[in-house]
């Protein structure tokens, strides 16, 4: 007999309980198909992060005093990104011994579709698992004729058979669309989904990975497997190396600055509806809850309960520059912005939500690539619209050679 664990908001409100010493039951929200992130939420707002500033020691030798600096050039960011990354190893945990031969893949089916070949694939990920997924070859890619490579990263939902247009969903089969467009895209399962759910779970519960892996993280194992996934593009002769890509939505929209960010062979990204900071808003738990989908090492938690958010979101954006980088987020986002009576602020998450966002543009403003931030905004929902996706095409087109 399975040991079922059923996600529903009853049972999933009856485990979020026992805040920071204080037992409370979190409100559940807007759960959905693609991005149920409700959490327990704090007992109070921690203060956002701020990407430029920078909080130094007055007296090097006895290491006392403090100093604020404002970050304004390349070297005040450079010693600023070392301790982003510093910091980040607090949320992703410490990543185990990893069997770096080169990928071994086996094409499971294939199909043929209209304008592009498509094969299931399946390669090892090099920390004791497979990872399965669909790679999209365009007609006419050759190794006479390379094509820019796509990592089509999924959202909470079927996984990547969702990505490439298997199940089909308005606004969710960008893979599948890029494809059309000419580019040699791979679509992954993440653990906990797709192909890759825990034997005895239901989709997106961690439980078994953390069993496995105590010291490290869901989000660290997913960009893990991502740079697993570039590998495997960067060997196919079909591929371009050079001219690599990522794009996402909700789930995938975070793991896509998350995948630039520790990936230097991305050269542009995408993420749509995938940022929404811990600090500033009413559930800095929402990625480092304590049950179903835990993104960041347990650990992390503990820093939250004292007030600190060792390394947020936005902060992890920022690393991606000055390489280009579009982000769409949408100002009713219900899935990021929760309240316990039903009606969210929308106005005061967007406040966050533009602090944040400001941040970054700052970054890219210091090493004078303005135009390589792109911010696109509706007053729409957490989706990822077609006048959007069609802009997202168009700049991915022009930043990896496909006009």
């Amino acid at each position: 007999m399975t040991n079922k664990k059923r996600f529903s908001r009853r049972n999933f409100v009856k485990r979020s309980i026992a805040t920071g010493g204080v037992g409370i039951v979190a409100p559940v929200s807007f759960y959905n198909s693609d991005c149920p992130v409700n959490s327990i939420e704090a007992p109070g707002t921690i203060a956002l992060n701020d990407v430029l500033t920078d909080y130094q020691q007055e007296n090097e030798k006895y290491g006392f005093g403090l100093k604020s600096v404002e970050i304004c050039d390349e070297e005040g960011w450079k010693i600023k990104r070392d301790s982003i990354i510093q910091r980040s190893r607090i949320m992703l945990g410490e990543i185990p011994v990893v069997n770096e031969t080169p990928v071994n893949s086996k094409v499971l089916g294939e199909n043929r579709c209209n304008g592009y070949k498509e094969k299931k694939v399946q390669f090892d990920s090099g920390t004791g698992d497979t990872i399965t997924g669909f790679l999209l070859i365009p007609d006419g890619a050759a190794a006479s004729s390379p094509r820019p490579g796509i990592m089509a990263l999924h959202a909470t939902g079927p996984g990547s058979k969702q990505t490439v247009g298997l199940v089909a969903k308005e606004g969710r089969c960008y893979g599948m669309e890029l494809a059309l467009r000419g580019y040699v895209v791979l679509a992954i399962d993440v653990i906990s989904a797709g192909e890759r759910i825990y034997p005895g779970y239901d989709a997106y519960y961690t439980d078994e990975f953390y069993k496995q892996f105590p010291q490290w993280s869901a989000m660290g194992k997913m960009i893990h497997d991502h740079k697993k996934g570039v590998d495997f593009l960067c060997q196919k002769e079909m591929v371009d190396s050079e001219r690599i890509g990522c794009i996402g939505h909700s789930l995938g929209g975070y793991n896509s600055f998350f995948l630039q960010a520790f990936e230097s062979r991305i050269k542009a990204a995408v993420s749509s509806c995938g940022l929404s900071p811990m600090g500033g808003t009413n559930s800095p738990y929402q990625f480092a809850r304590n049950d179903w989908f835990v993104h960041f090492n347990p650990y992390f938690r503990e820093f939250i309960r004292t007030g600190i958010i060792p390394c947020d979101m936005h902060e992890i954006m920022a690393l991606c520059a000055p390489r280009p980088f579009f982000n769409y987020s949408a100002r009713k986002d219900a899935v990021y912005c929760h309240s316990s009576d039903g009606n969210p602020d929308f106005d005061d998450w967007w406040q966050t939500m533009d602090k944040a966002l400001n941040q970054v543009n700052g970054v890219y403003d210091i090493f004078g690539k303005t135009n390589n931030f792109i911010r696109a905004e509706t007053n729409g929902d957490h989706d990822f619209p077609a006048e959007i996706r069609k802009q997202a095409y168009a700049w991915l087109d022009k930043h990896l050679g496909m006009e």
